[in-house]
């Protein structure tokens, strides 16, 4: 097959669907499939995918508006000089970049991965999206159901695949690597790490973690909690566990490049979203072998089974999720019998491999119009 990415991301970002498209683009191209990858001239996105899979093409556009025509035009004559079979594509404006020129082309399919409910009510989108998409895959049923909402993505119209992470390999307990985080965070050597990852945003939910922390350590001094990311809530949550007399029982890490290290030597892993489509940092917790405690939102519980591989409790619950962490690390056998058990059910469910099978055949079920259907 030939296969085009279109994401029209800004020239300095490149996050989690650019990652997914670094993923799928290697995976295709190591099967023998045609793989070109679009975007903005000199954009991040270009340039990592450049690295992570050479041999893909790489087509430079002058993206502006979402009906800029020299854009269309450009994208229409490649799409044709290279006979693309189908091309996934990001934000509403490359729906409607790429589909505008798909059509006109004739022959490519528009698939729309969708990684964020980015749907609106307007005119334009009901009824323009219906006609310039193919097909519609999302990684989690709870978004499935947002997407879903306004009606002109149909439920027929979307598939949910599963998101999945590149295999690594991780032995539980791993002493080496709980030592030195330990050492290298100036933690306790005895101390229980329960660990975090993600950007500091609303979204993420931390304030309310920073409320079950305080009444965490009432009980359990002994835990640290080790927050791995940035963003720009970070100075206001300084000052959030501050008041509450908790600022010496959480380390922030930063941002880091790779954090395996970190969960390595970590107990446990607390996710505190208060909105999640599906979860990156939760799969990377579960590969790693850790016991989780999550909030119920979005695909988290599609992810966590309840009891076996992790505790879930409400959103904004910090009570409940006080409750949750205080329960698990009171019995060491329950958490390495759930660290176990998620790791397993990571290997089978969400690898890298079971992702792009899936979404493989949803491709090729599209293809051969036996997919998602356009609109009439």
């Amino acid at each position: 097959m030939n296969i085009l990415f279109l994401d029209s991301i800004d020239r300095e970002t490149f996050g989690g669907y650019e990652n997914w498209i670094r993923l799928a683009a290697t995976w295709f191209a190591e099967r023998g499939h045609e793989v070109t990858v679009a975007g903005r001239s000199n954009s991040e996105y270009l340039r990592r995918l450049h690295d992570a899979c050479p041999q893909a093409k790489l087509v430079e556009l002058p993206i502006s508006g979402d009906f800029n025509p020299r854009t269309i035009a450009r994208l229409k004559r490649y799409l044709e000089e290279h006979r693309i079979d189908w091309m996934t594509v990001n934000f509403n404006k490359d729906v409607r970049i790429g589909g505008l020129a798909a059509r006109w082309s004739g022959s490519t399919r528009v698939i729309w991965r969708m990684g964020l409910d980015i749907t609106r009510d307007g005119f334009v989108h009901r009824f323009l999206t219906p006609k310039l998409v193919d097909g519609v895959f999302v990684p989690s049923h709870g978004l499935k159901r947002q997407v879903t909402r306004f009606g002109y993505l149909t439920d027929d119209m979307v598939k949910v695949i599963h998101t999945g992470l590149e295999e690594k390999q991780f032995a539980r307990p791993d002493d080496a690597a709980a030592r030195w985080v330990r050492e290298e965070y100036e933690l306790p050597s005895d101390s229980i790490v329960a660990v975090s990852s993600g950007r500091f945003v609303d979204q993420k939910g931390h304030v309310y973690q920073a409320e079950a922390i305080a009444r965490v350590v009432t009980d359990r001094p002994d835990i640290r909690f080790l927050w791995l990311g940035d963003g720009a809530l970070r100075d206001a949550l300084e000052r959030k566990l501050e008041s509450l007399g908790v600022r010496n029982s959480v380390v922030f890490a930063g941002m880091l490049d790779n954090t395996d290290r970190e969960l390595a030597g970590a107990d446990l892993m607390v996710h505190s979203a208060v909105d999640e489509p599906f979860s990156h940092a939760v799969l990377e917790g579960m590969r790693a072998g850790l016991p989780l405690v999550a909030t119920r939102v979005g695909g988290t519980p599609e992810a966590v089974v309840d009891g076996r591989t992790g505790l879930l409790v409400p959103a904004r619950d910090a009570e409940g999720m006080a409750e949750a962490i205080l329960s698990l690390v009171a019995d060491r056998d329950r958490m390495t019998r759930m660290g176990r058990a998620g790791q397993e059910r990571w290997r089978q469910e969400f690898t890298v491999e079971r992702m792009m099978e899936r979404v493989e055949q949803y491709v090729r079920s599209v293809l051969d119009g036996a997919g998602a259907a356009r609109a009439r």
